[in-house]
């Protein structure tokens, strides 16, 4: 996964340890990017970083936030 390959969609890549003690806003695990897009359509939530940890069985971390009122 290189941020070349994927489109941006507005959304920030990033790799490395995560710790969920210093997130405020709501994650969720995942094995995948599409499962994190997934994971937002079902929640009504608006995907804004994806962290590839490299641990397994779930590698990949999704953030969300709520969509900002109009």
């Amino acid at each position: 996964m290189t941020q070349e390959k994927q489109p941006n969609e507005g959304i920030r890549r990033s790799q490395g340890k995560f710790d969920p003690f210093q997130e405020t806003r709501q994650e969720s695990a995942a094995a995948s990017e599409e499962r994190c897009k997934r994971i937002a359509r079902n929640t009504g939530k608006r995907l804004v970083e994806i962290i590839d940890t490299e641990d397994e069985p779930l590698p990949i971390i999704c953030i969300f936030e709520d969509y900002p009122d109009d």
